[in-house]
């Protein structure tokens, strides 16, 4: 079969141009790629290889760098020779630089793929240019629930230019979530690629972990050891996550701000402080960068709680030309309370009184009088809201959260724990065999006990705290626990946490070290035990909210033991009658305790009785509410969630997923049947994908060398961190479908047709047309014109059909060489036939660019039309916003002129 000197292409590593044979054996078949300058070894009785012939009228590049146009060809002994007029020559003078990867090439050299690789390069295409026409492309593939409001503000936030935005939501709604997503979408979307976060330094473990966790984002973390190994730190990945002390350091500092950035992300965005007479090095650090970052995202669930002056020096950081004083800023904010109060009373469906139905016309003079309440707030939030700088969002307007029941629980304090002052708060700390004589670990045995269906979550300040219990209730018990601490790396944690969220056979506790308050969801569970209480109510409150979470279906019983006449029972006191800290969010907490700590720290202390000062934080509680509540902005909630349309955003999304789940599943089967991947069901809605021994291509980046396992079901991904979450926009599958569509696999294929009304040895020709557009994929094109240009179907009577590719009846697959044969025997009649088909689909490329150029300006008009308008009324929309409007509209239509149409794939079907 294999004789010295020929020449083969090897059909999975085409780009590896033409292989001469080198050596032949009754075993094995060596071949030489002159492209690589290296030798390929095959087993001979399947090597993945086909032999290249070339016929009279194909012009081919010889060794030398000219090229030849055959009319003559001849075989000796297995060996074929060329001529044209001036020379005759072995195939061994073939340049290896030919590339046969076109249709018609790959079709009539043999390279002939299974129909299912076709079938599947088809169902690929199509899903692209689905996916890329989508609105909310790039916002379903985030391991979160899809909650209206995180998606609206998303939506939202990215439909338009990179954004600079402030995101202000109300602790446990989700920021770093909404922030993940905008930073996804645009990453997949390549309007951006270098991120950079700062992060408080306690928050740097949950930000790493939501953000690979969540969505597939490998964040580099910048710490001492990358600051020793790195000369230049920040050019050797695009994404990178720095705590926000180190980065203000002299040398980290001027790194930052000699590297190039598209995204600053800030956390906790309202520690950094500025005053009209200066600012601190935070500060100075982000201002520096947000000049010379396209976008910026500012994050902070206290937009207004540290004064007017710090909420406007983060609203200049996001547009410095919008915020230029503060005195006129503060005139602002004034003149726009009584729109905020007549926004809420539009919302609340209330009759409006005489003073502000004269209001609303004044501000609404063509909507004023409608009856249709909702057109009036729409015009309302448009016109006269806060733009696109600000949003937040509050629970009095996002539903489905569970209540609080926290339960303090008084136990004898033991001998050993007796006036221990603030250290007393983690009495347990270095001393050995605590467990034995601290009653709150038979009270913990006795709860597990009497609640032996319920999952419990027990979270403490240590880590050795942790394992202490652990032990204990092993050894003493029997009790198996999960157990998740510093001390784990990021592996043992998602077993330890897929451990306990299996319901038939997990732990019914798990023993979290403070770590269990960053990052992790634990709704599924309804008893959370704080074994000790921070002094620091945003620690608490972040604990108390990996239950409390939408989606969590019960009451969440908060259990707290405390010692009798103990620092930790004081300090539960004041926390539960003063602060008023577990029974629900309080945004007042932590600034109460701030403003009262000296007086609290002294108190505890010294053990004084604590009645006056209960009091007194009660009363400051109440004042602080009351304001906060006065002051709240309804009219800034609405549009950081407008109730319709984020209701309908989230409604299409849903739908959209359950339609994905059931297509992607038999994608992902197609997908690794056709390149050799193994695909194990696992049951419980899981599977394992691993590379096979057989894989048509040598690697892939996405997949480990031993696999993974996954699930395409949100509720199990939600559920069980230890399963990636596939969907179309995981980097798995969107590197599947970029490799199926961007190289020559399945381009080529033959089938047959058993049912028909034709002779036997009639055919269909069946040709898909794509799109090429040699644009950044940052623009979109393909919104406006999709890969999957176009499909030519030829029935054996010369019927030609156009876009109708299920027109042939349900073709079955053929033998390679079977299909081979009945090409070879058809090729004179069928080539010529192809090269005209692909004539005239090439002459429709005038009309389909006339086409995409017409939509995408209907598209750019009336994006442009409607700011226009709003920015007649809101100062928010400032003239950048709409010059980036018409610089990205001629950007668009230059792409769309340069569009090519190229012959994607043909498959030739017989009558059988």
């Amino acid at each position: 079969m294999y004789i010295v000197g020929q020449r083969w292409i090897s059909e999975a590593e085409t780009d590896l141009g033409l292989g001469l044979v080198q050596s032949v054996d009754f075993r094995i078949v060596t071949v030489y790629f002159p492209v690589i300058d290296d030798s390929r070894t095959y087993a001979a009785d399947n090597a993945p290889l086909t032999r290249v012939v070339f016929a009279v009228g194909d012009t081919v590049p010889l060794q030398d760098g000219s090229a030849m146009t055959i009319t003559e060809v001849q075989e000796q002994k297995g060996i074929y020779f060329y001529g044209d007029a001036d020379q005759f020559i072995p195939e061994t003078h073939l340049s290896g630089n030919i590339q046969l990867n076109s249709p018609s090439d790959r079709l009539f050299t043999g390279q002939i793929d299974n129909n299912n690789l076709y079938e599947l390069r088809q169902t690929a295409l199509q899903r692209l240019a689905k996916l890329r026409q989508r609105p909310f492309y790039g916002l379903l593939g985030a391991r979160t629930s899809l909650l209206a409001h995180q998606l609206y503000i998303a939506e939202q936030v990215t439909q338009d230019a990179i954004p600079r935005v402030l995101l202000a939501d109300e602790v446990g709604l989700g920021k770093t979530i909404e922030a993940g997503l905008i930073l996804h979408r645009l990453l997949l979307q390549q309007r951006i690629q270098r991120v950079l976060i700062l992060v408080p330094d306690h928050l740097l473990h949950q930000w790493l972990v939501e953000m690979t966790r969540r969505f597939n984002l490998r964040f580099a973390v910048v710490n001492r050891a990358a600051i020793a190994e790195e000369d230049d730190l920040f050019e050797s990945d695009q994404l990178f996550l720095c705590p926000l002390s180190m980065a203000t350091e002299d040398d980290v500092a001027a790194q930052i701000l000699t590297s190039d950035w598209d995204m600053l992300v800030v956390d906790e965005a309202h520690h950094l402080e500025w005053t009209p007479e200066g600012q601190d090095a935070s500060y100075s650090l982000v201002e520096h960068i947000s000049t010379q970052s396209p976008g910026l995202l500012l994050l902070t669930a206290t937009p207004e709680q540290l004064g007017v002056a710090g909420h406007f020096a983060r609203l200049r950081l996001l547009d410095p030309q919008r915020y230029t004083s503060l005195d006129r800023f503060i005139e602002e904010q004034q003149a726009y309370q009584p729109i905020a109060e007549l926004a809420a009373e539009i919302a609340s469906d209330k009759e409006l009184s005489a003073s502000q139905q004269t209001h609303l016309l004044e501000l609404l003079p063509d909507l004023g009088s409608d009856a249709d309440r909702n057109r009036q707030l729409d015009a309302l939030i448009d016109r006269h809201g806060p733009g696109r700088a600000l949003y937040r969002n509050t629970r009095h307007g996002v539903t489905g959260f569970p209540k609080r029941v926290p339960s303090i629980t008084t136990l004898p304090c033991p001998e050993d724990y007796q006036g221990d002052g603030l250290p007393g708060l983690h009495p347990e700390m270095d001393m050995p065999n605590w467990c034995d004589m601290d009653p709150r670990v038979e009270w913990l045995n006795a709860l597990l006990k009497s609640n032996p269906t319920d999952k419990v979550v027990l979270i403490c300040h240590k880590a050795t705290t942790v394992l202490d219990i652990e032990a204990y209730l092993w050894e003493k018990h029997g009790i198996q626990v999960a157990v998740f601490h510093e001390q784990m790396d990021l592996v043992e944690r998602d077993r330890a946490a897929a451990y306990f969220a299996d319901q038939e056979q997990g732990a019914k506790l798990l023993l979290c070290s403070e770590i269990g308050s960053e990052g992790r969801n634990f709704q599924f569970a309804r008893h959370l035990v704080l074994f000790d209480l921070p002094l620091n109510c945003d620690l608490i409150e972040q604990r108390i909210g990996r239950l409390d979470r939408i989606g969590q279906k019960h009451d969440i019983q908060i259990h707290i033991p405390v010692f009798e006449g103990h620092i930790t029972q004081q300090w539960a006191t004041l926390l539960n009658d003063g602060l008023d800290a577990l029974s629900r969010p309080n945004p007042a907490a932590q600034p109460l305790l701030e403003r009262n700590r000296l007086e609290i720290e002294t108190a505890l202390n010294n053990a004084t009785d604590l009645t006056e000062l209960t009091q007194k934080l009660a009363t400051e509680r109440t004042e602080l509410l009351a304001a906060l509540e006065t002051g709240r902005d309804r009219l800034l909630e609405l549009h950081s969630c407008h109730p319709t349309r984020a209701r309908k955003l989230a409604r299409d999304m849903s739908i959209a997923h359950i339609e994905d789940e059931a297509d992607l599943n038999d994608f992902l089967e197609l997908f690794a049947d056709a390149f050799g991947l193994e695909l194990i069901e696992l049951g419980g809605d899981c599977i394992t994908i691993a590379p096979g021994d057989h894989m048509l291509v040598p690697d892939m980046p996405h997949l480990p060398e031993d696999g993974f396992m996954a699930t395409t079901r949100r509720e199990v991904a939600l559920a069980r961190d230890d399963v990636q979450f596939l969907s179309w926009e995981h980097p798995f599958v969107d590197q599947a479908l970029e490799l199926i569509t961007s190289g020559p696999a399945g381009n080529a294929a033959v089938g047959y047709v058993e049912n028909h009304e034709f002779k036997t040895g009639d055919c269909y020709l069946q040709l898909q047309f794509a799109a090429r557009c040699p644009a950044p994929k940052a623009l979109r094109v393909e919104r406006y014109l999709p890969p999957d240009a176009m499909h030519l179907t030829m029935t054996p009577k010369g019927d030609l059909k156009v876009n109708e590719p299920e027109c042939a009846p349900f073709v079955l697959p053929l033998k390679r060489g079977t299909g081979r044969g009945l090409l070879e025997q058809k090729e004179a009649e069928i080539k010529p036939l192809i090269a005209r088909l692909e004539k005239m689909g090439g002459n429709q490329l005038g009309k389909m660019i006339e086409r995409a150029r017409n939509k995408a300006d209907v598209a750019y008009t009336d994006r442009k039309a409607r700011l226009v308008a709003l920015a007649e009324h809101n100062r928010n929309i400032s003239p950048a916003m709409l010059a980036a409007v018409d610089t990205e509209r001629a950007a668009v239509l230059a792409a769309i002129e340069d569009a090519q149409l190229v012959l994607d794939s043909v498959r030739v079907v017989f009558c059988g």
